[in-house]
């Protein structure tokens, strides 16, 4: 026997590796997109919580007071800048909310305002819309997590910085008033 019939093979082929590499890039096309859709998900959350903790408040306000309290978009004072992927400082907020006393906890993706009687159009007297603006995929299109309050007499305010309506279940076509959805006119993310 030769000395080369002895030898043990060591190391993967080229062949191997093309392979593996092959597979792994696979993968990955699969797996990126959807973790990324993952993260904007995650990020939503913040409109969720935030605006269902801003309708307490102002419904606890509403009971001491007997009004609401409006705010224009906050924490980017207008939203002819779009929102952004980034976070922005919790501390405009902090004064532009200073009268219900809503501070959310630590920074924020999402610009959020409260329209009420006399703000931006609207006409019913106890009523109000929170809304949630941003742009966390950082496209030309603005989503809106919105929270409609209606008055006795089944009045509403529009989001205030489109104009919206409330939303319909996207099922029933039923209104949905008194919870945070995400507006179905608006961005996904």
């Amino acid at each position: 026997m030769t000395a080369s019939g002895l030898r043990k093979r060591a190391g993967f082929t080229l062949t191997e590796l093309m392979i593996v590499v092959g597979i792994m890039g696979v993968l990955a096309s699969v797996a990126i997109p959807s973790f990324v859709n993952y993260q904007l998900s995650s990020k939503q959350a913040e409109a969720f919580v935030n605006l269902s903790a801003l309708a307490k408040t102002q419904k606890s306000y509403f009971a001491e007071f007997n009004r609401y309290v409006s705010s224009a978009p906050e924490p980017g004072a207008t939203t002819a800048t779009l929102p952004t992927s980034v976070t922005r400082p919790v501390q405009p907020l902090a004064t532009a909310f200073a009268e219900v006393g809503w501070v959310p906890d630590g920074d924020v993706f999402f610009d959020y305002d409260t329209v009420v009687d006399g703000f931006a159009g609207c006409s019913c007297a106890n009523c109000f819309t929170a809304t949630a603006y941003g742009n966390l995929d950082n496209d030309a299109v603005i989503s809106e997590f919105v929270y409609f309050h209606p008055d006795a007499a089944g009045g509403w305010c529009g989001v205030g910085v489109s104009g919206h309506g409330p939303p319909t279940h996207p099922t029933t076509g039923t209104v949905q008033w008194d919870s945070v959805v995400r507006h179905s006119s608006s961005d996904r993310f």
